[in-house]
């Protein structure tokens, strides 16, 4: 089976969606509303439209769908080949994946627009690259498990005005072990890159729906050393968000559509 997946991420379409860029999912999962539940719904998600995956250690940040699917070692997938087969061609619905140690259902998120893998990299890809080369480029995963929440409101306005005004756009997480900023209420971070070298950065709170400026210390001290708060998150380390995904995240049309939401 790995001789197949491989052979068929080679041999599919030259400059088509296997040579497509990889989204960070866990950015676009991050710019989700967290208020109230997702959204769930069983899909037919054309494999074009999945642009994202959870970062994993099988592929790099920046790659291509061709060169994650031939990055995929597939062990212990033989045995299963013709069932495998079956799963990308038949409705997945809550199935698992053939292969023994894969236990739970392929899971899809929405964000907005952008649509992510949340749970099932390796298959996704597999897929991916499967049904491009086997099938066609406009194949689709049938009745995918999915689930959907729109952009918090705040940050969808930050976006619009980036998008306006040609800002770059920049986010980073805070992990819990982040010494300098331990003891803070702060977790998504976003920064916006103006010109001449201008910046904001902003605390993201998808929970409580805001988006809080963080401002410059009062204390002229800590301005100077660049121990307050927004010299702090200015050395976080922030990963750029690509203009075409905002604007894919931004059109939530399509989306609401499916899930029967209103706009």
């Amino acid at each position: 089976m790995k001789n197949e997946i491989h052979t068929s991420a080679k041999k599919a379409l030259k400059g088509g969606i296997m040579d497509k860029e990889i989204y960070d999912a866990d950015i676009i999962e991050a710019f989700a509303s967290q208020r109230g539940q997702s959204i769930e719904s069983y899909l037919d998600i054309p494999i074009e439209n999945l642009i994202a995956l959870r970062s994993r250690d099988f592929y790099a940040p920046g790659s291509s769908w061709r060169k994650a699917a031939l990055s995929l070692h597939c062990r212990g997938w033989d045995e299963f080949r013709a069932d495998i087969v079956r799963y990308f061609t038949s409705d997945l619905l809550d199935k698992s994946f053939p292969p023994l140690d894969s236990h739970e259902e392929l899971r899809i998120g929405f964000t907005g627009g952008a649509i992510y893998c949340k749970l099932g990299n390796h298959r996704a890809v597999a897929a991916k690259a499967w049904l491009a080369h086997n099938c066609s480029e406009r194949a689709i995963l049938k009745k995918a498990k999915c689930y959907y929440r729109k952009i918090c409101p705040p940050l969808r306005e930050l976006m619009n005005k980036c998008l306006a005004e040609g800002s770059t756009l920049k986010y980073a997480y805070v992990s819990s072990d982040c010494g300098y900023l331990r003891g803070r209420d702060i977790c998504d971070v976003i920064m916006v890159k103006k010109r001449f070298s201008c910046f904001e950065i902003y605390n993201l709170n998808t929970e409580a729906e805001t988006l809080e400026l963080v401002v410059p210390s009062r204390n002229l001290i800590f301005r100077l050393l660049k121990l307050d708060l927004l010299s702090r998150c200015s050395r976080l380390k922030f990963k750029k968000i690509p203009t075409r995904l905002i604007e894919i995240m931004l059109d939530e049309s399509k989306a609401d559509e499916l899930f029967h939401c209103a706009p």
